[in-house]
C-alpha cells in the first residue's frame, strides 16, 4: 500500500482508521458538512482579494487536491465545493455569523462526542490536523458514494487495510 500524500487509498484508509463505528460515521456523516458548510459561511466573510473570500482559495486548493487523489471524485466534490461558493456569493445564505458559528460548534461537539462514546480513541485531527480538516468532507462523500454501491472493490479494500491495521494494534498492545 502506498503512503504517499497523493495515494487516494491511504489518505481514506487513514481517515477511515479513525471512524469505522457505523454511529460515528453516521454522525460524521451529518456533522461533517454541517462544518464545512458553516465554516464556509465564515470564512466567505475573510477577503483575500477584492472579492475573493477565503472560502474561495480554499474550495480551489481542496479541489485541486482531491482531484490529484482521484479525478472523478475530485470532480465530483469540486462542483459541491463550487456550488456552496455560488450560493455564498449570490447570497442564498442568510445566516448570521452567531448561527454560523452555533452550527460550527454544535457539529464539533457531536464529532467528539461520537469518537469519545462511540469510537473509544481520539479523533484523527489530534494525529493529523491538517489532514483530517481537508480530508473529513472527501471521506464523507466516499462514505456516501459506498452506501450507494460506487466503487465496491476501494471500499472492500479499505476495510481489508483496517483489519490489518487494528489486527496489528492488538498485536502491539499485547
Amino acid at each position: 500500500m502506498g503512503e504517499g500524500l497523493l495515494d487516494l487509498r491511504s489518505q481514506l484508509g487513514f481517515y477511515k482508521f479513525y471512524h469505522h463505528n457505523p454511529k460515528n460515521v453516521l454522525i460524521h456523516s451529518i456533522f461533517v458538512p454541517t462544518i464545512l458548510f458553516s465554516g464556509s459561511c465564515m470564512l466567505h466573510r475573510v477577503k483575500i482579494y477584492q472579492s475573493i473570500s477565503l472560502t474561495a482559495v480554499l474550495s480551489v486548493l481542496f479541489s485541486i487536491f482531491y482531484c490529484l487523489l482521484y479525478l472523478p471524485t475530485g470532480l465530483l466534490a469540486g462542483v459541491l465545493l463550487l456550488l456552496l461558493n455560488l450560493a455564498l456569493i449570490d447570497h442564498r445564505v442568510d445566516l448570521t455569523f452567531k448561527q454560523e458559528l452555533g452550527l460550527f460548534t454544535i457539529g464539533w461537539i457531536f464529532q467528539f462526542v461520537g469518537h469519545g462514546v462511540f469510537e473509544k480513541r481520539r479523533p484523527a485531527l489530534i494525529d493529523n490536523l491538517v489532514q483530517s480538516l481537508v480530508l473529513a468532507p472527501y471521506f464523507i462523500m466516499f462514505e456516501f458514494l459506498f452506501k450507494l454501491g460506487f466503487m465496491p472493490r476501494l471500499k472492500a479494500t479499505l476495510e481489508h487495510d483496517l483489519e490489518i491495521k487494528q489486527r496489528n494494534l492488538r498485536m502491539q498492545r499485547q
